[in-house]
């Protein structure tokens, strides 16, 4: 009799649960969200400087002194940011500038191999930057910074941020140089596990993929993308 009561209550309250708009308990068959899932891709910027001068959280390598007299490559959507040349010659990009320093002075910039590191080289500027940068510049090579895609279609500048991290962990840098071409798509970015991005970003959705080419895997699989760097 005791176990016909507790059913028949049981029964009676999931029934008022329903009828008052009240959610029934989720079970092991619901779908949930994934765990980190982002609402959207988030976007972020480099910022090398504050007022005081470079940022406490940095560490200089080297100081040297340099010129830069192209855009960035490889920051395309960062007017601050440059392609530079240093005392021995050796190319820094991205660098960025230091935006409390007087515009017309000869100022100076901190160049960083990714946004995932702290270590920066700082040039001291020998000649004043060059003030026409309120586009990436366009290059028709078809490789970073050229303003083409594949098809030959002109790029925005978050189509190729500098450097990306993915849903699954890995964390992708933006390559220079000659880039390979596998399955009709340039292969972008170099991964820290190995892996490689095909092509550019997907941002038709607010949490942007990309084609992800893990190590030593024979297929491609579409990743979120959790950070966007420039």
């Amino acid at each position: 009799m005791l176990c016909r009561l507790y059913a028949a209550l049981v029964l009676i309250l999931v029934a008022g649960s329903v009828a008052f708009g009240r959610a029934a308990p989720v079970t092991a068959q619901d779908a949930t969200p994934t765990a980190g899932t982002p609402a959207r891709t988030d976007v972020r910027y480099v910022l090398p400087f504050t007022p005081e001068g470079l940022n406490p959280g940095l560490t200089v390598t080297a100081t040297e002194e340099g010129i830069c007299g192209f855009s960035s490559i490889v920051a395309l959507d960062r007017p601050d940011a440059w392609d530079c040349l240093g005392a021995n010659n050796e190319i820094y990009d991205p660098c960025f500038e230091n935006p409390f320093l007087a515009r017309d002075g000869l100022g100076e910039v901190a160049c960083l191999d990714s946004p995932f590191t702290t270590d920066v080289i700082v040039l001291t500027l020998t000649q004043p930057l060059v003030r026409e940068k309120d586009a990436p510049a366009i290059e028709p090579t078809g490789g970073p910074g050229s303003g083409q895609g594949a098809a030959g279609a002109a790029l925005a500048p978050w189509d190729l941020p500098w450097a990306l991290e993915l849903a699954n962990g890995d964390r992708c840098t933006l390559l220079h140089g000659t880039l390979t071409r596998m399955a009709g798509q340039v292969a972008h970015y170099g991964c820290a596990d190995g892996g490689i991005v095909l092509g550019e970003t997907d941002r038709s959705q607010p949490v942007w993929t990309v084609t992800y080419l893990a190590a030593s895997e024979v297929a491609s699989t579409l990743v979120e993308v959790t950070a966007a760097w420039s």
